[in-house]
């Protein structure tokens, strides 16, 4: 027969069933209270206790960061320096390109000065050429252009010392060299305007035939040669070599300020 004990265990004519929940440990139950300075202290730990199983992730996490910026910063030094290098190739060739162009002008202006300076040499060249000189620096003229004993004297006579030089008066060329009874030694010389003229009783002759002459060159000296009373210079002047076609002298003489 039941006990008292066994029928207290029942109720209501059912069994009770008794649920099993999760006891938290005494310490964490709200009825259980930690001194303030062990509650901290566990705090730390669990917090330490996290840090500690999180800190390989961090660690890594961080370490490839760091190899990434490591990266980027090389990348990006690598693209001053190409920056660098380009700009100093580009002043490079503009240097090199402004050296060139400022050759250049430095040779144009070398040319032109060059050109210049021939031109200017050559109208020089040309004027001396053309310039005018005396036959005898220092003359006495014995006898003029006309008749003269009832013939017609061909010229005029300029008299100096025996010796005394006989110049070309411009540019000229020796037509022919000769002797002859009456004239001595005489030069036939046609100059650069296509005049000639002729010297004689010349006491020496320094040129030859087809020789170019320039104003004031030697080509004689004065003598009493041929058909003369004294040292003097027959100059006669022709319109054309080759030929006896004489005229005054003088004409010729005054128009180039030599008379």
């Amino acid at each position: 027969m039941p006990s008292r004990s066994y029928r207290g265990r029942h109720y209501a004519g059912r069994h009770r069933v008794h649920s099993r929940r999760a006891r938290l440990p005494r310490a964490l139950s709200s009825s259980f209270v930690l001194p303030t300075t062990a509650a901290a202290a566990l705090v730390v730990t669990a917090g330490a206790a996290t840090a500690a199983e999180s800190s390989p992730l961090t660690l890594d996490l961080t370490g490839r960061q760091t190899a990434m910026a490591r990266t980027q910063q090389a990348a990006e030094e690598q693209a001053v320096t190409d920056l660098a290098t380009r700009r100093q190739d580009a002043q490079l060739q503009t240097a090199a390109l402004q050296g060139r162009a400022e050759a250049q002008e430095r040779a144009a202006r070398d040319a032109k000065r060059k050109a210049k300076a021939e031109a200017k040499a050559k109208a020089k060249a040309e004027r001396e050429a053309k310039k005018w000189v005396r036959p005898i620096k220092r003359w006495k003229l014995t006898s003029g252009y006309g008749s003269r004993w009832g013939r017609l004297h061909a010229g005029l006579d300029l008299a100096a010392p025996i010796g005394t030089p006989l110049t070309a008066m411009t540019s000229a060329t020796v037509v022919d060299t000769s002797y002859s009874g009456g004239r001595g030694n005489m030069v036939e010389i046609q100059h650069w305007d296509g005049t000639v003229v002729v010297y004689a009783h010349m006491s020496r002759v320094d040129v030859h035939a087809g020789q170019a002459l320039t104003p004031g060159q030697v080509v004689g000296a004065v003598g009493n040669t041929g058909h003369s009373y004294g040292p003097h210079l027959h100059l006669e002047v022709h319109s054309t070599p080759n030929k006896y076609s004489p005229i005054d002298p003088v004409p010729l003489l005054k128009s180039h300020g030599l008379y």
